[in-house]
């Protein structure tokens, strides 16, 4: 027996004793609930050369044997991760322009990992709707859908409720496993970085090792993390559970849409929803309706600072735009930051711009 389904075997029992407690009786069987995997960032295009090349063998195998079908879906303007999910968990047509964007209503910038501001813009838009996760679970999604166990989302995590602290410390024995698990992973992969480092340490140190941290953080600890955990909702029969894997889309960022490292992190997803899949078929009883999707696509562009001759796009935004002619801002370029468009367009409507 693998030691995940030791682990989740354990959890399962600790789950029962504090379900008899406090939480009332199990699951009952005979209503279709629903699973959602989103591969983050992940374009048809890309899927399918995946799909070609071998990277994502479970999801080749059950679309051409398990009765799997692909289907095209139009995920709406602007196509981000906020705007998809706001409509796909609440069934609205979400004013949301960006994943960070100017508020003119409020006159302040919203940025959705910032505590506080996913969850403002959840209240403000859900509207008092029903999401589609109420009483389920909410893994790696920026907003909570209704979910009760939704400490891992961008509107809870840096501020959450006492019910999904509850929810999520109540996996001990999952989240135990994961740091043990993670850790012996983050071993092997450190070795293995050294190795390389020592083999050619000329390019190895060229390609920096900000990819390392990526892989260590998301494809190893909150990959782990996030099966698991949906592994342990599927056992206890939660009513709906979505969960987001953020691998593809960071490295997609960072080193392009078809670039090696990021075509390798959709193996590793690919692993991890065979796992989802196979603890569906342990509980037939909790009839689950799968699907895997993704939220948007990504296109190779070529960087602003590279056509504009090294400005930053707000450097050259308030000198070719909002500074009178003739007057230059003087000085070394600033290292960039995420803050300094907004903080410049705040600065400007409050008439203090810098000239």
């Amino acid at each position: 027996m693998p030691l995940d389904d030791l682990v989740l075997g354990l959890q399962r029992f600790v789950d029962r004793l504090i379900r008899r407690a406090r939480r009332g009786c199990a699951p009952t069987a005979g209503r279709r609930r629903l699973l959602v995997v989103q591969i983050d960032g992940l374009s048809r295009g890309v899927l399918e050369l995946a799909l070609t090349q071998g990277r994502m063998p479970f999801l080749r195998r059950v679309m051409e044997r398990g009765g799997w079908r692909l289907h095209p879906m139009f995920v709406g303007l602007p196509s981000s991760t906020p705007a998809f999910q706001m409509a796909a968990m609440y069934g609205v047509r979400p004013d949301i322009p960006g994943f960070h964007y100017h508020e003119k209503r409020r006159r302040e910038d919203v940025y959705f990992p910032r505590a506080g501001d996913a969850a403002r813009v959840e209240r403000a838009q859900a509207a008092g709707r029903r999401g589609i996760l109420e009483g389920g679970a909410s893994y790696g999604c920026v907003f909570t859908g209704g979910a009760v166990d939704n400490l891992f989302t961008f509107a809870i995590m840096k501020r959450p409720t006492g019910s999904g602290l509850l929810a999520a410390l109540s996996a001990l024995i999952v989240l135990a496993w994961v740091a043990l698990k993670s850790t012996g992973i983050t071993a092997v992969e450190l070795t293995r970085a050294l190795l390389r480092l020592v083999a050619d340490p000329v390019g190895e140190w060229r390609r920096g090792w900000k990819w390392l941290a990526i892989k260590v953080g998301l494809s190893v600890w909150v990959r782990e993390l996030f099966t698991l955990a949906v592994a342990r909702d599927i056992y206890a029969g939660a009513p709906a559970i979505y969960v987001n894997y953020l691998d593809y889309d960071v490295l997609s960022h960072a080193y392009g849409p078809r670039h090696g490292r990021a075509l390798r992190s959709l193996r590793r997803v690919d692993a991890a929803i065979k796992q989802i899949w196979r603890v569906c078929r342990r509980v037939p009883e909790h009839g689950y309706d799968l699907y895997v999707l993704s939220d948007h696509g990504q296109a190779l562009c070529t960087p602003f600072a590279q056509v504009a001759g090294g400005r930053r796009f707000e450097r050259v935004i308030f000198e070719d735009f909002f500074t009178p002619h003739g007057a230059r801002a003087v000085g070394p370029e600033r290292p960039a930051g995420r803050h300094h468009l907004a903080s410049g367009i705040k600065a400007l409507r409050m008439g203090r711009a810098p000239r």
